[in-house]
């Protein structure tokens, strides 16, 4: 009977020193876990960014390839339950008005005809804007900032889903080789649809 309390002390220790090792243990999982999480993170980023700047890079070439004055990319978004477009991507000659702030979380319901057009179609080219353009509201948009022609060409995932559009546009009266804009857009779209990062603000 005299050792009943020595055993219930050392069995004691013993539970205790087993749940600190298990904690200990379980400690070190989530520490690692968290290692893992932000090792991911940062490589995730790393990737966006270099996806961007080869976004970037490939807009740069064309516009300057085309002699164009505007190149960016309209995207939808949010994913999955699409309702805006936006454009985050846009190269453009020095002296030439930006988009980018005119199509910033455009409700597609404004332009609802437009964006169907560029979802259903892999490529569409206007060379006159107010004959051909049947959207008020981008055909409004496009004029006010001086759009004479523009190519749009559609961009899709590996499920082949719309995930944005390359406008490139001509605002001086210019001479463009429908052909050769075609063939262009038709490359870079090749080069970055699968690297577009998601549209987010």
């Amino acid at each position: 009977m005299e050792y009943i309390p020595a055993i219930i002390t050392a069995i004691g220790v013993i539970i205790t020193a087993w749940f600190a090792y298990n904690q200990k243990t379980k400690d070190k999982m989530t520490d690692l876990k968290i290692e893992q999480i932000r090792a991911e993170t940062a490589e995730k980023k790393k990737r966006r960014a270099d996806n961007s700047a080869i976004v970037h890079g490939e807009l740069w070439e064309a516009l300057h390839e085309l002699h164009a004055d505007r190149v960016y990319i309209v995207q939808p978004h949010p994913l999955g339950n699409e309702s805006m477009v936006s454009i985050y991507f846009e190269s453009k000659r020095k002296g030439v008005e930006s988009m980018k702030p005119k199509v910033q979380n455009l409700k597609m319901c404004e332009c609802a005809a437009f964006c169907a057009d560029m979802a259903k179609n892999l490529y569409m080219f206007f060379d006159d804007i107010d004959a051909q353009v049947k959207d008020r509201y981008a055909k409004s948009l496009l004029s006010a900032c001086g759009t004479s022609k523009v190519a749009i060409k559609r961009l899709s995932d590996n499920t082949h889903d719309w995930v944005g559009s390359i406008f490139c546009e001509f605002t001086h009266d210019v001479e463009v080789n429908e052909d050769e804009v075609r063939a262009t857009l038709h490359e870079v779209a090749m080069n970055v649809q699968y690297l577009l990062p998601e549209y987010k603000e």
